[in-house]
C-alpha cells in the first residue's frame, strides 16, 4: 500500500469533516493558473479537521503541501503525488467585542481599536472590504491584495510601506515536525497562540515567525480602528485608490503571482528596476513571460507551464548576477 493509499484509508475512517477530493487541477487554485493536479486536494472545515489531515500526512509518511490562495505559488507540472491540504474552507470574519486599550483616562467609553478575528481561507481584500463596510480603518493600504490573510500573515506580506506585521494582533497556528530519533515517530500537532508584541522583533521584511518554522496558519486576529462613520467616506477613496494603483501597475492584467523576487535593501535599488536595468521586460520562455509594463512580474500569457515560469526565473537570476553580480532572491514559492 503507497503512503498516499495509507493515508487515505485513515482519514476516511477519522472524523474530518470537510471536502476530500482526487486529482484536482490546480491551476484553479493559483492566480499564476499553472500546473498539474494534486492526487489528493483537501478542504478541512475547520481547525480540527486540519489538524487531524496534517496528523495523518505525517503518520504515513506522505508528501503534503499547505495551500492558502494560491498568489504566491507556482504549481508544478504533471501530478503532485501527495496531499494539498488548502485553509480555503476556514473563512469565517467576526469583529470581537473585546477591544484594546485606547490611552484615555479610566472610565472613558471610547474605544479607538477593535479587534477583527478571521479564519486563514479569508481573502485579503475580502477583510479589507469587510473593514470598508463598516467604516473601520487601518487595512486601506492592503486593498485589491490577492491571496489570503493566512498567506499574507505568513510571508509578512507589505504594501505601500505597510506591513501585515504592523496589524496583527495575534494568530493560531499548527506547528509540525518528525521526531529526530524515529523519522516514522511523528509529534502530535496541536494549535498554538502567537501574541505580537510592539517589539517588531520576530518580523522582518518578507519574513515573519511562522516562515522560519514548518507550520499552518489557521486564524489571525487583526487590530483595527473602531468604526467612525464620520470616516467612511475617506476610509472607501483610500481603499479605491489603492486598487487603481494596482490595476494602473499593471496587476491584473494577465495572471501572475505578483511580485516574483525580493527587494534586497542592502543594493537599495528595487529588483525590477534592476531586471528592467538589463532590458527583460518582455523576456519569455514558452507561455511565461518578464510582464512588459513591470520587471519584477511574470505573467502567464495564456500557456505557460510551471517549467516555463521556473526556467524564465532562473534566467532572470543569472543575467541580473551576471551584469550587476547580485542574486535575485525569489519570494513565490515553487511547489
Amino acid at each position: 500500500m503507497s503512503k498516499i493509499q495509507q493515508f487515505e484509508q485513515n482519514i476516511n475512517k477519522s472524523r474530518f469533516q470537510g471536502q476530500i477530493i482526487h486529482d484536482e487541477d490546480l491551476k484553479n487554485h493559483t492566480t499564476m493558473q499553472v500546473g498539474g493536479s494534486a492526487r489528493l486536494f483537501l478542504k478541512p472545515q475547520d481547525e480540527q479537521s486540519l489538524v487531524l489531515a496534517v496528523n495523518l500526512a505525517l503518520e504515513s509518511d506522505a508528501e503534503f503541501f499547505i495551500l492558502g490562495g494560491g498568489s504566491n505559488v507556482v504549481a508544478r507540472d504533471g501530478t503532485y503525488d501527495g496531499i494539498v491540504i488548502s485553509t480555503e474552507a476556514l473563512d469565517f470574519m467576526e469583529v470581537l467585542e473585546d477591544s484594546l486599550s485606547s490611552g484615555e483616562p479610566e472610565g472613558s467609553s471610547k474605544v479607538d481599536t477593535v479587534l477583527v478575528r478571521c479564519g486563514a481561507g479569508v481573502k485579503t481584500a475580502g477583510l479589507v472590504e469587510f473593514c470598508d463596510s463598516k467604516a473601520m480603518g487601518g487595512m486601506e493600504t492592503f486593498a485589491g491584495l490577492p491571496g489570503t490573510v493566512g498567506g499574507a500573515a505568513f510571508m509578512n506580506a507589505r504594501c505601500y510601506g505597510t506591513e501585515i506585521s504592523n496589524v496583527l494582533h495575534s494568530a493560531r497556528y499548527i506547528e509540525f515536525q518528525k521526531n529526530p530519533i524515529n523519522s516514522h515517530n511523528f509529534v502530535e500537532c496541536k494549535a498554538k497562540i502567537y501574541h505580537n508584541d510592539s517589539s517588531g522583533e520576530d518580523w522582518s521584511y518578507k519574513n515573519s515567525p511562522f516562515s522560519r518554522m514548518n507550520c499552518v496558519i489557521t486564524e489571525v486576529t487583526f487590530k483595527v480602528k473602531a468604526s467612525d462613520p464620520s470616516m467612511a467616506d475617506r476610509i472607501h477613496a483610500e481603499c479605491e485608490k489603492y486598487v487603481e494603483d494596482r490595476r494602473q501597475k499593471g496587476h491584473f492584467k494577465a495572471p501572475s503571482a505578483g511580485s516574483v523576487f525580493k527587494n534586497d535593501r542592502n543594493i537599495g535599488v528595487p529588483s525590477g528596476v534592476l531586471i528592467d536595468h538589463e532590458g527583460l521586460k518582455g523576456l519569455a520562455v514558452g507561455g511565461a513571460q518578464v510582464a512588459p509594463w513591470h520587471g519584477n512580474i511574470i505573467i502567464n500569457s495564456g500557456s505557460a507551464t510551471g517549467t516555463d515560469i521556473r526556467m524564465l526565473v532562473q534566467q532572470v537570476q543569472d543575467r541580473v548576477r551576471t551584469a550587476t553580480g547580485f542574486m535575485l532572491e525569489p519570494e513565490i514559492i515553487f511547489m
